[in-house]
């Protein structure tokens, strides 16, 4: 496997205003809490010299930013309040907190290397 290197991070906003919207969680919803996060990515061919890689990554943060405004959710964050009677209820909050963006590189790398099976311990 080829070293990744990672060129920056960031949080990457929507570009509407806050809605504070508050998103209560069902009991489905919590027993896909012990799953553990999804985490996705995105596969790019190494740009041409005469486009440049950061114009590329900007592009993708201005869109990024653009489909939070129609997925609240996903720049909010996971909320727990503790009730009287020593329970919990969990709810996301839909404040416009922002998403994580990371931009790596892989110089060497091909899609036979992250597509194969990988030991997760």
């Amino acid at each position: 496997m080829e070293e990744i290197q990672f060129v920056s991070t960031s949080t990457v906003q929507p570009t509407s205003e806050s809605t504070d919207k508050r998103i209560e969680l069902t009991p489905w919803d919590l027993q896909l809490l012990l799953l553990g996060p999804i985490q996705k990515g995105l596969l790019f061919l190494k740009p041409t010299p005469q486009l440049l890689a950061n114009t590329i990554v900007d592009h993708l943060k201005i869109s990024f930013s653009r489909t939070l405004d129609f997925f609240p959710i996903l720049a909010g964050r996971l909320c727990v309040v503790k009730n009287d009677d020593d329970t919990s209820s969990f709810f996301i909050d839909c404040n416009n907190a922002g998403a994580h963006f990371v931009h790596a590189v892989a110089e060497n790398a091909n899609v036979s290397d992250i597509l194969g099976p990988v030991y997760v311990s």
